[in-house]
């Protein structure tokens, strides 16, 4: 056995040796006038015989009344009454010696009598007196278990706390050890080890059984033996707060998914009434270019036939500056033209014909169509990369023509570079341009796509419209980030096509 289990013995209980020397200093008190007449002190003899016997009482024995008192706290009822025949016995003497009462075991028999009875009485209340503060410890406990199934968010926590609670309910916290076993995890108290005395119940959870709680005693512990309810009422409340948690895990675990699937709901929502008043708007552009773009190619072929039949008269009659003023009114002829061209190529873009292509091709055939000015340098890190999309390669040429030539105009009139960079990411491809423009203003970048919104002293505002819309149709995204007077980048991503070869 554990030297920590073994008993003490009793006089060595410091609980014992109060005891003993309150019984002495007792005995000592009551025969302190014999004490005093073997010592010749006449004076204290006469004085403390008075006490023996003053009206009837011998008030000298009451101080028998403290042992008594102290053991009846201390040990309970039995004790108490072995320490009130103690006191009869060292009684005994001064009443068949000394006293001159005729029966001389009346008086040690009464006082006997009357510390039982003190001594009965006081262990009962103190024992009343320890039950009932175990009572409130036990009610404190139950309340806690309730408050801290309340405050925790994790049954892991919950139950770390409630071992170190409960041993507080018994009469030796020190000695007492705690194991809740639930599920597959085991949560116990520091230094925990089983021992004899112990009493465990059931966690349940409607009619499954999810673990299990002990309580153990370290040392002889009959009051631990007894509280057999108190374990079935801790193990109901603990029960009881671990579904609570559990459900209340369960509730925040619901709203937050469906706090997630009602913005990705709210996100589609917007997305597809975007895409609704944008095809509204692009209807109403596109009818009203239909319509503008048929009423203008007419006049405009008048008028350059008109300024054909002038050229070749003024060139007979040689009026350079007739035949100069023509070339402009020609130029701008091409330029009204090309604005019809772009309204009606707007209301008439055809659906893709996707066939498979390589990227890197399609991106040296745009830089083709775009005159790069002296001012601006290209910098091309296609990375040896031949990633293969299906698309529309026409559409698509489109799309990096607009983009670049747009480029090369936020540049006018300053050094800059154009960069294009290619790359492959979550099954997309991916084309970045970046120029060294004039950047777009922020309150800018969401209007850029819309129709005929522009900034530019020239053109309609229809191209970015239309490289968007040439993009989405072909499955892709596109994406803008500026910073005004340091540049813009322009990604165009499009669905990459398996079988990539490098």
């Amino acid at each position: 056995m554990d030297k920590q289990n073994k008993k003490k013995p009793l006089w060595s209980e410091k609980h014992f040796k109060y005891a003993s020397g309150i019984v002495f200093l007792a005995t000592v008190i009551y025969y302190l006038p014999v004490i005093g007449g073997a010592l010749g002190w006449i004076g204290l003899q006469d004085a403390m015989t008075n006490l023996h016997n003053m009206w009837g009482i011998d008030f000298l024995g009451l101080v028998y009344f403290a042992p008594v008192v102290y053991v009846a706290y201390i040990y309970g009822v039995r004790p108490a009454i072995m320490t009130a025949f103690l006191s009869m016995l060292l009684l005994l003497p001064h009443a068949l010696l000394i006293d001159n009462y005729p029966n001389a075991l009346f008086k040690p028999t009464a006082f006997f009598i009357i510390l039982s009875a003190v001594g009965a009485v006081v262990a009962m209340l103190q024992r009343s007196e320890q039950e009932h503060h175990l009572r409130m410890k036990e009610m404190k406990c139950l309340y806690n278990i309730g408050r801290l199934a309340g405050e925790s968010t994790e049954v892991d926590g919950f139950l770390t706390a409630v071992v170190a609670m409960i041993p507080q309910t018994t009469q030796n916290p020190l000695e007492t050890k705690v194991r809740i076993t639930f599920k597959d995890k085991v949560y116990r108290t520091p230094d925990f080890r089983k021992t004899g005395g112990k009493i465990s119940e059931e966690l349940t959870i409607g009619d499954e059984q999810v673990g299990l709680v002990e309580i153990y005693s370290n040392i002889e512990n009959p009051y631990l033996k007894k509280k057999n309810h108190l374990a079935k009422t801790l193990a109901e409340r603990i029960s009881g707060a671990i579904h609570q948690i559990e459900l209340e895990h369960s509730l925040r675990t619901y709203y937050s998914e469906l706090e997630h699937e009602v913005e990705a709901r709210t996100k589609d929502l917007e997305q597809v009434q975007e895409k609704l008043i944008r095809s509204e708007r692009l209807a109403a552009v596109g009818e009203l270019a239909s319509g503008v773009g048929h009423e203008l190619r007419n006049p405009l072929n008048v008028i350059r036939n008109c300024a054909y039949l002038l050229n070749l008269s003024f060139t007979e009659k040689g009026d350079e500056d007739a035949i100069d003023t023509l070339k402009v009114l020609d130029k701008q002829i091409d330029v009204a033209n090309k604005i019809v061209t772009d309204l009606l190529d707007f209301t008439r873009i055809k659906p893709p014909n996707q066939i498979k292509v390589e990227l890197n091709n399609l991106i040296n055939e745009s830089l083709t169509y775009i005159p790069l000015p002296e001012n601006v340098v290209l910098d091309s890190h296609l990375n040896g990369h031949h990633f293969k999309v299906r698309t529309d390669a026409e559409q698509i040429n489109r799309v990096f023509t607009n983009i670049m030539t747009n480029a090369v105009q936020s540049m006018t009139g300053r050094q800059g570079k154009l960069e294009i960079n290619t790359g492959e990411e979550d099954g997309y491809v991916w084309v970045r341009f970046k120029d060294e423009g004039c950047g777009i203003p922020p309150e800018n970048l969401e209007k850029i796509y819309e129709p005929l919104f522009t900034t530019k002293p020239k053109g309609i505002g229809l191209g970015l419209a239309i490289t968007r819309r040439l993009v989405e149709q072909n499955g892709g995204k596109i994406e803008v980030v500026s910073e005004v007077e340091k540049g813009t980048i322009f990604t165009v991503k499009l669905p990459l096509e398996l079988g990539r070869n490098n």
